[in-house]
């Protein structure tokens, strides 16, 4: 039995794309089997697997990190700046993209000589603004932070409601409905396809994000959960399986995140590319 060109071509990427697996899947298997080790198992050998099955180093996690506080923390400051960023985004987006005018050409321009800015150039910047306003170590000034990422929120928003049709828009007018009316009853329902990619994106990366939590949260009643893996780090040493359990632990939520609302991601994600 011979193979064709297409045959040996389709045999070639299912390689690639199991290789490619491999690699994805090989950093979460390590995580997973030295957190059932014992220190000095894992110094020794981090790649064996545990020479016996314990889920002691879970708990000692559990017991040393302020989870629920930290959890707390995170869910709130995710939940506040990622509708903060539907909200505003969204309502900036309606005037740009249906009132064509100099100005709102100017707007445009103005955000995105703002988004191509490196965040990086702006960190001194932002703490020293934070800290003037009385907002450092503050999970508010966080949010305030977070919230100005609106402008990633506001592009979308903007190429998405050029395909909604004026048409709906008009025959509101029509009924007797104002702007604010408008936008929030006709306009608002119809860009669930770009809020879900929205809210998918931003919820991960504010969820995640390590670089502002660390420079505005300095508290221990006021730190994310990335932030308790941070802890774990030592000046001279590491419990290694104590901080791998840590970052399991708070991977956790994220993950379940996704798999309840995998549904939803993907088509989410498919839609806001397909129209956005």
């Amino acid at each position: 039995m011979t193979l064709d060109k297409y045959s040996y071509r389709y045999l070639a990427l299912e390689i690639f794309m199991i290789v490619l697996a491999l690699f994805i899947v090989f950093p979460f298997f390590f995580i997973i089997i030295n957190t059932l080790k014992t220190n000095s198992e894992v110094l020794l050998n981090p790649l064996a697997l545990p020479s016996s099955v314990s889920f002691d180093n879970y708990a000692e996690a559990f017991r040393k990190m302020n989870f629920w506080t930290s959890f707390k923390n995170t869910s709130l400051i995710t939940l506040i700046s990622v509708s903060l960023m539907v909200l505003m985004g969204s309502m900036a987006a309606y005037p740009v993209s249906r009132f064509g005018s100099r100005w709102t050409s100017l707007v445009l321009v103005y955000f995105l000589i703002g988004f191509m800015v490196p965040l990086q150039t702006t960190m001194v910047p932002l703490f020293v603004t934070i800290r003037n306003i009385g907002l450092n170590d503050s999970i508010y000034g966080v949010m305030l932070i977070y919230a100005a990422n609106c402008i990633f929120s506001f592009f979308l928003y903007t190429g998405f409601m050029k395909t909604v049709p004026r048409e709906l828009e008009e025959a509101g007018m029509i009924d007797g409905c104002n702007p604010w009316q408008i936008f929030w009853k006709i306009v608002f329902p119809l860009l669930k396809p770009v809020t879900v990619t929205i809210i998918i994106l931003e919820t991960m990366w504010v969820w995640n994000d390590f670089t502002f939590a660390y420079l505005f949260l300095h508290s221990k009643d006021k730190i994310t959960l990335v932030l308790e893996i941070y802890k774990g780090v030592g000046e001279f040493s590491n419990d290694w399986p104590i901080m791998l359990s840590t970052m399991v632990i708070v991977i956790l939520p994220a993950a379940i995140f996704y798999l309840v609302l995998q549904r939803q991601i993907i088509s989410g994600l498919t839609s806001g590319a397909l129209k956005g």
